[in-house]
Parts: structure tokens; C-alpha cells; sequence
């Protein structure tokens, strides 16, 4: 889980992430040809890292890639400065703006992560997101209403 969550997987371009698909399945296939001078431990070094690449941009099930912001790679990264404002701010409703920018980075990660063999209607994701959104701003106007008391 830690190296899916490494931030370096961001810099590699679609490009790479799809040359290391095709590596991973080229070698699950027996067609994977890599260069003569290649050690066996450099071959496997190689794999490991084509596999990682390609698990933490794509999605398992329908094999598109998944935007940045919303892989686990990009969590700490770009959830990480919603969280410190959030605990930085100083007023209800900046507090209360950064608790839903923060409940819809989650649902987006939560989203572009699904099980997509699973359907599941717009209608059901759009009363979860709604239901995660109020309880997160219900909790984080609570917690602030009792701190300033």
C-alpha cells in the first residue's frame, strides 16, 4: 500500500503508464521482449515497477486512468493543503467551505476508485455524496459552534 501511495507515481505521463500496462501484460502473455544485456533481476525490477505504475493510474476494472487529484498517489498531495485550511480557518463559513471541498475531494477518490463491475445509478451516488456533504458540514458546524462556546 505504501509504494501505491508513493507521490512519484504522479510524474509518469499517460504515455508510461500505458508502455507499463502493455509491458505487464505483454509478460503475463509470454511476449514480453526485453533487451539481451538484461539481468534476471533487473527484468524483475523492471516488472515490479511497470506493475506499480500501472496499478496506481489505472483502474482495475475498466482500465482508463484515473485523474491525479483523485488516485491514491495524489491523496496526501492534494488533499493534504484542503486539510490544513480547514483546520486554519478561522471563520464558520470558511471552515464550512473547506469542510465540503474536502468531503468532495474524498467522494471524488471514492468515486474514480469504485468497484465499477458494480452499476450503481446516479441517483444512488448523488444521495451519498449529498448525505456524506451534510453530515460533514452538520459535524464540522457542531465542532466549532461547542469550541467557541
Amino acid at each position: 500500500m505504501v509504494l501505491g501511495c508513493d507521490p512519484v507515481l504522479l510524474t509518469y505521463s499517460q504515455a508510461a503508464t500505458l508502455n507499463s500496462k502493455a509491458m505487464v501484460q505483454d509478460y503475463q502473455n509470454l511476449l514480453l521482449n526485453l533487451p539481451a544485456d538484461m539481468t534476471s533481476t533487473q527484468m524483475h525490477r523492471a516488472l515490479w515497477e511497470a506493475q506499480r505504475i500501472a496499478s496506481a493510474s489505472l483502474h482495475p476494472d475498466t482500465g482508463d486512468v484515473i485523474p491525479a487529484p483523485f488516485r491514491m498517489s495524489g491523496f496526501v498531495p492534494f488533499n493534504g493543503p484542503i486539510c490544513v485550511s480547514m483546520v486554519a480557518s478561522t471563520s464558520t463559513p470558511a471552515l464550512l467551505m473547506w469542510a465540503w471541498i474536502n468531503q468532495s475531494q474524498n467522494a471524488l477518490v471514492n468515486y474514480y476508485n469504485r468497484n465499477a463491475s458494480s452499476e450503481m445509478t446516479n441517483k444512488t451516488l448523488m444521495t451519498s455524496y449529498g448525505t456524506a456533504v451534510v453530515s460533514a458540514l452538520t459535524v464540522a458546524f457542531g465542532l466549532a459552534t461547542l469550541i467557541r462556546k
